[in-house]
């Protein structure tokens, strides 16, 4: 290693040089200069070749961001052929009208001719309580329990819907007031939104429920002794201490003469991919809606897609061939990444599309060709085929070429989802165990219909689900004209449960043989129902302490090896070929075949998403890229430390050099002298 005192000496021997040749006391040659050019003509070659070696890398690093750039063009023109909406685009024609506004059209949107006719507009049911006169006035203390349903038209009779699970709101010293209240519904976020209206210096309690006939109210209070006053919002069969302000009511539409109701004026779910709002009823005037298909869309993404492809191959061709611009190849020319790359997508665009039979499977029955010179075609017509009439008579081939497809030769067997690595191909399927819901069934019903409640302790706590509920009770002094009515309600009262509702667990109470059924909505071995404490009357409606059945997990095999189950979900074996596909399994089922195909689109994106994801195939190769630019780096350092040592030994050698010449030129000066000096050889005066 050249030490800073080695460098130091060499510098001073090198002025020293100069300053004896200058004096003309040495051997005249500058040897200081010499030292530099022997020293560069040693290290030009090696020099050259790290600087070749580093240029080049760092050209592959900026080309391979540049190859990064095009491939993520390419994906995503491709991107654009792998959605099921490019190909499924709907165009909506509408005469102007008063009566409704259309707010969404979905690419799932059937196309066809629909004649809407509104009779009926959705509201909201209103009940106003009697004046208060302050918000702060205490209103009693204790618990009001709200439920959703549908008064008859006396508001004689309540059938709850047990598909909504309502509230118990709790009035304590903290919120007893008016505003407590209205504070306390608001916050239980069932539907129903409280206001407090001022009245000529007092003060109404205004409850609305959502529009729609079903979403109408119910309340009963149950008071604490010591602070009476709840009972005056009561709301229910016995006691309406409330007044209606309006009934609830469903909105109405006739499409293409079938009459349908809903609880919104908000329709989104009478036409399939289409929704719109209603603003108010019409017996005489009805509006004609046509929905087309737009495969406009579709041809202009495949169109896009192309010439997308064309840009690529010329953009990425000057990085992996001849550039007739700069009249060399490119710094990725005999990069394996690149070419096992390009080879890639040409193989992609040429090949039939894995998982796909009969229609089209590949770009060139769509009339796509690829030339000479690599780029793609669109050959419009060619005899009666040809782009056109691809897209023309075969859109539903040109969609399932596209688009990544699933299907199930059964309809109890779903394919539900697919990953990157599921591999596209035919599947066979066997359930050897048909997925189950844990249930509870309880002994026939001893009493008969209809059931008075009054008099009677119905209370019973439930565990859906490992979850146990709290104390659930029948309201008192009501009455049940049906079996089918008591299983309604003691749904509601299980799904209303504050446990209950916080596990996001709910049960479906049914009538089984005259003897109530409760059913988990969970399937799987998790999936489980128990009575866990009664009251001494639930004997009269067959409950009793005890668990149910548990549901089971689902179990069955996918191409003979054995799948995982779990609840009614099925997923084949990891590192199987169908590895990432999810089945939903409906009871039932037995065999069945499931069908994937990724699309040419699929295809395409995953090929490029290797190369181009953060933890891609490019971003390796940049990494090993740079090491090597670390490496040629470090090389020249040592090359310029090998450099200045062998400047440092020429310089001492030039030195020596000069200490000889200094000695020599002494002798021949001294010589001279004596022979001015001997006989004979003196000069003459």
């Amino acid at each position: 290693m050249v030490t800073g005192t080695t460098s130091t000496t060499n510098s001073n021997a090198a002025t020293g040089s100069s300053i004896i040749s200058s004096l003309g006391t040495g051997s005249g040659i500058d040897t200081n200069k010499l030292a530099d050019q022997l020293t560069e003509a040693n290290k030009v070659v090696q020099a050259n070749r790290l600087t070749t070696r580093k240029t080049l890398l760092e050209t592959q690093i900026s080309d391979y961001g540049l190859l990064r750039s095009s491939l993520s063009k390419l994906e995503t023109a491709a991107a654009a052929l792998g959605s099921a909406d490019t190909f499924n685009a709907k165009s909506l024609s509408i005469p102007d009208t008063k009566l409704l506004s259309i707010t969404k059209l979905d690419a799932k949107a059937p196309a066809g001719a629909y004649q809407l006719k509104v009779e009926q507009v959705a509201q909201s049911q209103s009940l106003g309580s009697g004046t208060f006169s302050s918000m702060t006035d205490p209103i009693g203390k204790g618990t009001l329990t709200i439920r959703l349903g549908e008064w008859n038209a006396g508001l004689t009779g309540f059938a709850v819907d047990s598909t909504k699970t309502g509230a118990t709101i709790t009035i304590d010293d903290t919120n007893n007031s008016l505003t407590g209240l209205r504070d306390a519904i608001n916050k239980a976020n069932i539907g129903v939104a409280a206001s407090i209206v001022g009245d000529g210096g007092s003060y109404r309690l205004l409850l609305t429920s959502k529009s729609g006939a079903k979403n109408e109210i119910e309340i009963s209070a149950t008071e604490d002794p010591g602070a009476l006053g709840l009972a005056q919002f009561n709301f229910n069969e016995t006691t309406r201490n409330l007044t209606q302000q309006q009934e609830g009511l469903d909105a109405k539409v006739r499409v293409n003469g079938l009459l349908v109701s809903r609880e919104s004026n908000q329709v989104k779910d009478v036409i399939d991919g289409l929704e719109f709002d209603l603003f108010s009823a019409s017996l005489t005037e009805t509006v004609s809606i046509t929905i087309n298909e737009d495969k406009s869309v579709a041809e202009k993404a495949i169109r896009d897609f192309v010439t997308a492809y064309n840009t690529f191959k010329t953009e990425v061709e000057k990085l992996v061939g001849f550039d007739t611009e700069k009249k060399d190849y490119g710094s990725l020319h005999r990069d394996s990444l690149a070419n096992n790359l390009m080879r890639g997508i040409r193989s992609t665009l040429s090949a039939a599309v894995p998982g796909l039979s009969g229609g089209f499977t590949s770009l060139s029955n769509l009339g796509i060709r690829t030339e000479l010179d690599g780029s793609l075609k669109i050959v419009e017509t060619e005899g009666n085929t040809g782009f056109r009439a691809a897209i023309d008579n075969n859109f539903a081939f040109v969609r399932d070429l596209f688009v990544p497809k699933t299907s199930s030769s059964v309809t109890n067997i779903e394919v539900t989802k697919f990953s990157a690595k599921s591999q596209p191909g035919n599947y066979d399927v066997v359930i050897t165990q048909q997925p189950s819901k844990g249930k509870y069934t309880g002994a026939a019903i001893a009493s008969s219909f209809p059931l008075d409640t009054t008099g009677k302790d119905y209370n019973f706590k439930v565990k859906l689900d490992g979850i146990e509920s709290a104390l659930i009770s029948l309201p008192t002094g009501k009455t049940y004209a049906s079996a089918n009515e008591l299983a309604a309600e003691i749904q509601s009262l299980v799904n209303l449960d504050t446990n209950i509702k916080a596990a996001k667990a709910t049960v479906a109470v049914t009538l089984n043989a005259g003897a109530l059924v409760f059913t988990s909505d969970a399937y799987g071995a998790s999936s489980k129902v128990e009575i866990s404490a009664i009251s001494t009357d639930m004997a009269d409606i067959g409950i009793s302490l005890g668990a149910g059945t548990a549901g089971t997990n689902v179990g069955g095999t996918v191409n003979g090896e054995a799948a995982f189950g779990y609840g009614n979900v099925l997923l084949p074996a990891l590192g199987s070929k169908a590895e990432g596909l999810s089945m939903t399994v409906q009871p039932g089922a037995g065999t069945g075949t499931i069908t994937f195909s990724r699309g040419f689109a699929g295809a395409m994106t995953n090929l490029v998403n290797d190369y181009i994801k953060s933890s891609g195939l490019i971003k390796e190769r940049e990494t090993s890229v740079n090491k090597d630019i670390a490496k040629v780096e470090k090389d020249e350092e040592a090359l310029n430390r090998r450099s200045e040592a062998y400047r440092a030994r020429l310089m001492a050698q030039f030195q020596a050099m000069e200490s000889i010449v200094r000695a020599l030129n002494s002798t021949g000066d001294f010589l001279d002298g004596i022979l001015d000096r001997l006989p004979f050889t003196a000069k003459s005066s």
